[in-house]
Order: structure tokens, then sequence, then C-alpha cells
């Protein structure tokens, strides 16, 4: 079989698990009161559902292709977050609920995300919105589409024209606070507006669809950018590492945007706030 004809297989597969997944996480959503617990900091939350969705996704997987690897959030959680090696092997990356803060307050920026990588390159990604009713999905070299409706990237070129997501719960890592404080400073101030979903996967898909124009993040994981960062290339977005290099999921810090010439210029505004002095005059 073609490479094409395997992807096509592997998606008409995944698909329908997709839905279910997302049938999975707005039952959960409606539920006034949710099964809460602290994986790690105050700020890392998990519930039932979150467990409940990638047992459905992997099971479902491992019972048709039972040689296929894994690397899925909350099994990495189980494992005490050992984190596993991209090989050669197909591998399914899985992101079973992607903002569960605001899947646990009926916020409705929360996705499942389940990306598939062969050879170590990302070859599918399905993003299931069930809340909004959005289904983005992306097969290598065939185009990006929600509801079955091609998307593509806007054209902005500029930071003065563009709506950038910025991941503010980043804050929380005391470690960063302060580089991050100066990043959304120096950003915020350019861009038309800075927004934040809390919802890695969810402001990957924006940029894809064109609603929002950049996107920036660091310190994530291969479960919160894999399926998306097929999304953006799909959709002729730009997607690479903060510092310009090309992006690697298993390294899961990048910059996407709409534009090569307006993620450039992300990417220097980054680099001038971190030669800058901290916010309010003193040193960093």
């Amino acid at each position: 079989m073609t490479t094409e004809t395997v992807i096509d297989e592997l998606y008409n597969f995944i698909y329908p698990v997709a839905v279910r997944a997302g049938e999975l996480l707005l039952e959960g959503y409606e539920k006034a009161s949710k099964n809460v617990s602290i994986k790690g900091a105050f700020y890392d939350v998990v519930t039932d559902y979150d467990n409940k969705i990638e047992e459905h996704i992997m099971g479902r997987i491992l019972s048709r292709y039972p040689e296929h690897k894994f690397i899925g959030e909350e099994d990495t959680a189980k494992n005490n977050n050992v984190s596993k090696e991209l090989t050669d092997a197909p591998t399914w990356i899985i992101d079973p609920i992607d903002g569960t803060s605001n899947f646990i307050k009926q916020i409705p920026h929360v996705c499942v995300s389940i990306g598939l990588a062969i050879n170590k390159q990302i070859v599918l990604g399905l993003i299931n919105n069930p809340v909004q009713k959005k289904m983005y999905t992306a097969k290598l070299n065939q185009g990006a589409f929600c509801n079955g409706e091609r998307i593509h990237v806007s054209d902005c070129k500029r930071m003065n024209d563009a709506n950038v997501a910025y991941e503010v719960s980043l804050l929380h890592v005391e470690k960063v606070r302060n580089k991050h404080i100066k990043r959304i400073y120096y950003v915020g101030a350019q861009a038309r507006r800075l927004l934040s979903y809390s919802s890695v996967v969810e402001d990957l898909s924006l940029v894809a669809a064109g609603n929002l124009d950049a996107f920036y993040i660091e310190d994530m994981y291969p479960w919160d950018c894999a399926a998306g960062s097929l999304l953006i290339s799909e959709a002729g977005g730009v997607i690479t590492h903060p510092s310009g290099e090309p992006f690697d999921v298993m390294k899961a810090d990048l910059i996407c945007a709409s534009t090569e010439n307006l993620r450039k210029e992300l990417e220097d505004l980054l680099r001038q706030a971190d030669l800058a002095k901290a916010v309010g005059g003193e040193e960093s």
C-alpha cells in the first residue's frame, strides 16, 4: 500500500473513535459536579473523564493495532511521568482533555486531541471540541479541515494587525515566571489583541482556521502539540521552535503563525524581552 493509502485507512479507523471520545467529554462537561484530583502542583488537575477518555481511545486502538505505541498524558502520569521516546513505530500521541480546568468550570475551550506519528513524523491529527461542535482533521499532504470544510490560516503579516494567543497560566511556574511576564509585556504591547484560552490544542486549531494569527508556547508536552502542529502546516501556516529552529514534537516549544513575517516578528519580540530588564525596571 502507498503511504497515502495507509494514512487514509488509519484515519477511517480513528475518526469514529475520536467522535466517541468527544461524546464522553460532552457527557462529563455537562455534569455540574466532577470528580477532580490534583496530579502534582495545585494547578495540575485531572478528572475521572480524562482517564475514561484516554482508556477508550487506547483500548480501541490496541484492539485493532496491538503493535502500535502510545504517548498519552494520563498514561504518562500513571507511570510516574517517565518520558517515552518517539520511535519509527506507529505512535499515537493523545491528550484526552486539553483544557481540563475549562472542562471543570464548563468553559467551552476543551478538546480531545489525537495525533499519529509514523517514522517520527506526524501524519494524522484529529482535534474534537464537542462543546463547540467542531472536529478539526488533518492528514499529511492532504490539507486541514473543520467539520469537513477546508480551512486555511489568515494572511496576517504584522503584529499590529494580529490576534495572538499566549498561555498566561505559565506564570504558575516560579522559575519561568519573570521570563513570561516580560514576554507578555513585549508581545502584548505590539499585538492587536493578546488572548489566552487555557487550551493549547484549541489555540493551534484557531490559528489553523484563521481565527487567531499566531500562538507561542513553551514547556508543554507532545500530546499538547502533536495533532495541532500538523493542522498548522496543512492549513498553510508556519511552525518552528521559538528560536527559529525546526519544530520538534518531543520538545513541544513552539511559535506558529499565519505567515513567516509574523512568526519572525513574534520571535524577535520574545528575544527582546529576554534581553530586557524586568518589567518595572528591576534586573531580572
